[in-house]
């Protein structure tokens, strides 16, 4: 009984945490198109600029992973390997380190957009986190999964220099390179990778920890 209420309660926490997540997305979206339309951009410009922002895509992959914990049933659950929802919490917590660091001192959100800006850069990383240590299965992740978690992010470099270079729009200033040159842009990657590694190698070793105490 007692392992039922608390299979329940992270069922439920998990289901309050994503829709918390999907409305502030929908908010920062309807954000996103008032500023677009203010700049002039077409509705799909807006749109295209909106997901294009590494810390939009993490949040919905976020979304996603605690929507579908909390409607699986038990036993399936336990089959899902922890490599993915391992990935997305490096993904998420690198949001939040970078936006820490290097982001949050350029703007002075107010109102609404401070409610979604606190919400995708610390709520949903810290909360996803604590989901990971609680709720994630961690038997079955390998010493090299860091690596391939790193494909992601390059995939998405690729993405928005391509990308850039076409329209001229780069989500951050630390991959602008218009501004910074590929050099520079290459150099911010390289520590960011090496962060982002660095980051998955230290929830690889926690989960191997934690799984001692997880069935296998």
């Amino acid at each position: 009984m007692t392992v039922t209420r608390t299979a329940k309660f992270k069922r439920t926490a998990a289901a309050l945490l994503a829709l918390v997540g999907w409305a502030t997305l929908v908010l920062q979206y309807c954000l996103s198109m008032r500023a677009a339309g203010v700049m002039g951009l077409s509705q799909v410009e807006g749109t295209i600029r909106f997901f294009s922002y590494f810390t939009i895509q993490s949040n919905i992959l976020v979304a996603l992973v605690l929507t579908a914990f909390s409607i699986k049933s038990s036993p399936d659950e336990w089959l899902v390997h922890p490599f993915v929802r391992s990935a997305v919490a490096v993904y998420i917590a690198m949001v939040g380190l970078v936006y820490l660091a290097l982001l949050r001192h350029l703007w002075m959100p107010q109102g609404a957009q401070w409610i979604a800006d606190v919400t995708l850069h610390y709520l949903m990383p810290a909360g996803y986190l604590v989901f990971w240590l609680t709720c994630v299965r961690k038997s079955g992740l390998r010493w090299y999964d860091p690596l391939l978690w790193l494909i992601y992010p390059l995939f998405y470099l690729g993405f928005v220099l391509v990308r850039g270079k076409m329209s001229g729009f780069y989500p951050y200033p630390f991959i602008d390179a218009k501004t910074l040159g590929y050099a520079g842009v290459a150099a911010n990657t390289a520590g960011l990778l090496i962060v982002c590694a660095a980051l998955g190698g230290c929830l690889v070793v926690i989960g191997w920890r934690l799984a001692r105490h997880q069935p296998a």
